[in-house]
């Protein structure tokens, strides 16, 4: 069984890293060709670059795990974020395309000011950093499941393959191994796993009747449900990866059609994940909750089709982490840097940091001790209570006013407790993270607008 792994993940990591060496060229004439391929994706090539960031480690292994303790209430983990992208979709897609910036951050400093971009632009870099940690995070627990290898060798060997095609080819190299991940994922998961695993365990009938409470249960109820619209929901409608996409694509209406398609991709991958967690629940030997899916696949798959869904895992990870490292870089390059050396410093500054910044996120994952659930929650936490307010208050068709520094102090304070929280949870004293953290990042926009009015402001204004 190893070896057959080890002979699939040989020949899928060939083919990615032929990828990358192919499209070194294109990508490296200009930022924009290396950031958003020249904006060039049609609706085939952006919806399979959506579809498969947005898979990636959550609806997959933190999905499975969810569903495998909690039952069917744990699906929310991936509606939340399928209904992200059908708002996505239906309302801001387009006007995200219109823009024609390369960065998220970009966009922020059009309507906020360039103290507000780069701001935006450090909570970015933070987030895309623990994001890439919980990608290899993920990566470890399949290929130790898979190859019975010590965890470090597999964390180091998974992130250099992650960051040497992306940093070659960049956003060109990422698109085409998209086609080549997403496939394998299709084939793998929604395919070859969840038949073996509704044919061997006898079908989903006979779980324990909490087991398909569903929109609430014991464990998740309202305020679960409505973190998880919050901490998932949210950076699927404002996303720096996501809008990375988007800005690729060669219009509005490409981009539009390429996110309601991913919506529907997500929730065909979710809904077939909570099914085989539910089969291992049923008819195999507990598991803890982390390696659930990986146990499923090794449990009911013979041996051959097994090593073809664990190397398919693999491509989930990476179809999601060279994105989130390539947005690392772009934010770096282009929003950051200007500021303390005057100018972007290119396209090679961005190839020489994709190695830095993957290093970071394999430092994140130790620290994390690769628990995939507490990476997943740190780094959309940080995300969601940090941008999503101030991005949507500039991008809603009737603008809130929202002063620059408003934006500023409420992207920074929001992030910061959210932060806070996770990292130190006695401070909040059981109160969610992300949603206190939203909260006070809407309480920051709120008054930063009540004060904007006020008289005395107007004066001040015009002194």
């Amino acid at each position: 069984m190893p070896n057959v792994v080890l002979l699939f993940l040989g020949v899928y990591l060939l083919a990615v890293l032929a990828t990358g060496f192919a499209w070194r060229r294109r990508a490296g004439q200009d930022e924009v060709s290396y950031f958003v391929a020249d904006r060039s994706l049609s609706t085939f090539w952006g919806f399979l670059g959506l579809a498969s960031l947005t898979t990636g480690g959550s609806t997959t292994i933190v999905l499975a795990s969810l569903v495998y303790a909690y039952g069917i209430s744990g699906l929310w983990l991936d509606l939340a974020g399928a209904l992200g992208l059908v708002l996505l979709g239906l309302f801001l897609a387009g006007r995200v395309r219109r823009e024609a910036a390369v960065t998220l951050p970009e966009i922020v400093g059009k309507y906020y000011g360039m103290e507000a971009r780069r701001a935006a632009a450090a909570l970015v870099l933070v987030s895309e950093i623990v994001w890439f940690a919980l990608l290899v995070g993920a990566t470890q627990t399949v290929l130790t499941a898979a190859l019975s290898v010590p965890p470090l060798p597999a964390l180091v060997a998974s992130t250099a393959v992650f960051v040497t095609y992306t940093a070659l080819g960049g956003q060109f190299a990422v698109a085409r191994t998209d086609l080549v991940q997403y496939g394998v994922m299709l084939v793998a998961i929604p395919g070859v796993a969840l038949y073996f695993a509704l044919t061997r365990s006898g079908g989903l009938s006979g779980m324990p009747p909490g087991t398909w409470s569903f929109p609430f249960s014991e464990s998740v109820r309202p305020r679960e449900v409505l973190a998880m619209l919050v901490l998932v929901g949210l950076p699927h409608l404002v996303g720096s990866d996501v809008y990375a996409k988007l800005l690729s694509c060669r219009d509005e209406r490409t981009a539009r059609r390429a996110t309601l398609l991913a919506a529907a991709s997500k929730v065909v991958f979710g809904i077939s994940v909570a099914a085989i967690a539910l089969a291992a629940r049923k008819a195999l030997p507990p598991v803890p909750a982390g390696e659930a899916l990986p146990a499923a696949i090794l449990g009911f798959a013979p041996p051959a089709a097994a090593a073809l869904v664990l190397v398919a895992l693999v491509a989930t990870m990476q179809t999601s982490a060279d994105i989130v490292l390539l947005s690392a870089c772009a934010v770096s390059v282009r929003d950051l840097a200007p500021a303390l050396i005057g100018r972007s410093p290119g396209v090679a500054a961005a190839r020489a940091l994709a190695p830095v910044y993957g290093a970071l996120g394999l430092l994140v994952a130790l620290a994390m001790k690769s628990n995939v659930l507490e990476t997943l929650k740190l780094g959309y936490s940080i995300f969601a209570a940090g941008i999503i307010l101030p991005v949507l208050a500039a991008l809603l068709p009737r603008r809130a006013g929202v002063p620059a520094r408003g934006a500023i102090a409420a992207m920074i304070a929001g992030g910061a407790v959210a932060a806070a929280g996770r990292l130190v949870p006695g401070l909040i004293r059981g109160v969610d993270p992300v949603l206190l953290g939203t909260g006070v990042n809407l309480l920051v926009l709120v008054f930063s607008v009540i004060v904007s009015h006020l008289p005395f402001s107007v004066s001040r204004s015009r002194a």
